[in-house]
């Protein structure tokens, strides 16, 4: 993305600058660096920053006119401009216009006049710059083919991770390893979000919500297993519960894909935690807190399933 962003400024600056001096037009380098500024990673972006640099020019227009009609043409004069447009910008948020215009002004100090002429100039070598800057823009490679197998293959990893925990679960000692596994997790949906967050600000017709909520519902279900594994890592082997939860977690991760419901999941976990409340009650301090542990980790996993079943219901609810 990098490499097409180069092509694309130099292209911008080439392409904005002949058409500058095909017409004519006085600084015509100044269309080309326009066209290279009008340059940014996104198309709403690009937008969105075309329409505050407009704006810009407008304000640094008149503050222009007023200052070098009072004061005339000279390096105080510009000082005292830029007072006013620098100020009046980051009252009004248009920073992003600052350095352009500011160019652009320098253009009527050295020719000591704004005369329609120069104005006329100055409008045309910006509208000429940020046209083909905005042009060159619209050419953005979708990432959807590439956020779909990532999201595939973020699947895969947390259905590794709930077998992972199943494993871990039966364990008598624990190491906490998984928690390296968790981080790694984290960083990759940190990476997706970038790249979903991208392509939503790149399809300027395209509906990618669906994508963003799936990465959000995910990333909350990680954050919940996470909470699960803290308590799993303090629980001593005991018993069949044990085995239960584990062979629940095995269950999880294979039925664990985008298009479950986890309604019969929700009903097996219930099942399970009533098996769990008709079992004879602990005989021992030890036996209390793992089965306390135990407790609360149902409470993780049906939030876990909630997650789930909530997106399913709100984006997929029409295909049951």
């Amino acid at each position: 993305m990098k490499f097409l962003k180069t092509i694309k400024m130099a292209l911008a600056f080439f392409v904005a600058m002949s058409i500058a001096q095909f017409f004519s037009f006085q600084y015509a380098t100044s269309a080309g660096i326009v066209g290279i500024l009008t340059i940014q990673n996104t198309k709403k972006e690009t937008l969105f920053i075309c329409l505050k640099r407009i704006l810009s020019f407008f304000v640094s227009l008149l503050s222009a006119l007023i200052v070098f009609s009072v004061f005339g043409y000279s390096a105080l004069s510009f000082a005292f401009f830029l007072l006013i447009f620098v100020g009046i910008s980051l009252i009004f948020h248009l920073e992003d216009g600052i350095a352009m215009n500011a160019v652009i002004t320098t253009h009527y100090l050295i020719e000591q006049s704004m005369s329609i002429q120069w104005i006329q100039n100055e409008m045309a070598i910006f509208a000429i710059g940020m046209s083909i800057g905005m042009l060159v823009n619209l050419y953005m490679p979708s990432q959807q083919k590439q956020i779909r197998y990532s999201l595939q293959k973020l699947d895969i990893q947390i259905k590794n991770i709930l077998m992972q925990m199943s494993d871990c679960l039966l364990q008598e000692k624990k190491t906490g390893r998984l928690y390296e596994v968790f981080q790694e997790v984290s960083f990759t949906l940190d990476k997706m979000f970038q790249s979903v967050y991208d392509e939503m600000n790149n399809q300027l017709l395209k509906d990618t919500k669906y994508e963003f909520e799936y990465l959000s519902m995910r990333k909350e279900q990680i954050i919940v297993l996470k909470d699960i594994y803290d308590l799993m890592i303090q629980i001593e082997f005991h018993g069949k519960q044990v085995i239960f939860i584990s062979d629940f977690l095995k269950h999880m991760a294979v039925e664990y894909h985008e298009d479950n419901d986890v309604h019969a999941l929700q009903q097996r976990l219930m099942d399970l935690k009533r098996k769990f409340q008709q079992d004879a009650l602990p005989k021992s301090r030890d036996e209390f807190e793992n089965r306390a542990i135990l407790f609360t980790m149902f409470t993780y996993l049906q939030k876990f399933l909630e997650l789930k079943y909530q997106f399913f219901i709100k984006n997929r609810g029409e295909q049951q």
